[in-house]
């Protein structure tokens, strides 16, 4: 048997916007982060989910150049998915459209803890993100 890097999870993921300011309050009012440090240099602000990171790149900005796709419009990743705590789906739903988030996709996956419901959101760039609710 091959030997096997001992991974323990997703230390981050980088994601890149077009308005740091936007992409933060979303990130932060309405999925929960919280802001842990700013990289101002790289035009970077990184936010604390639960174990993990979320990098924001402002590729308007031009620290933030260095991130710019070379096709516009290209994407960078699919999707991103975050594990939320034990809640009550119909309390998850107000709080999104509270803040007129649309859940575009919901439905049982299968993730890191087994099977799930999840719902999928967009945030304010368009970045598919996934909520996953823990298993039943």
């Amino acid at each position: 048997m091959k030997s096997r890097l001992p991974l323990t999870g997703i230390d981050h993921v980088v994601l890149l916007v077009g308005d740091m300011e936007r992409a933060t309050a979303f990130y932060t009012e309405v999925i929960g982060c919280t802001v842990d440090n700013d990289l101002p240099q790289f035009g970077m602000r990184q936010l604390r989910a639960g174990a993990a990171l979320i990098d924001l790149v402002d590729i308007g900005s031009n620290e933030g150049v260095w991130a710019r796709p070379e096709v516009a419009g290209g994407r960078n990743v699919d999707h991103v998915a975050l594990g939320l705590g034990p809640a009550d789906p119909k309390a998850v739903r107000r709080h999104l459209t509270s803040h007129n988030v649309e859940v575009i996709e919901e439905g049982e996956r299968t993730g890191a803890l087994g099977d799930t419901l999840s719902f999928y959101v967009r945030d304010p760039d368009g970045n598919q993100i996934e909520l996953s609710f823990p298993p039943s």
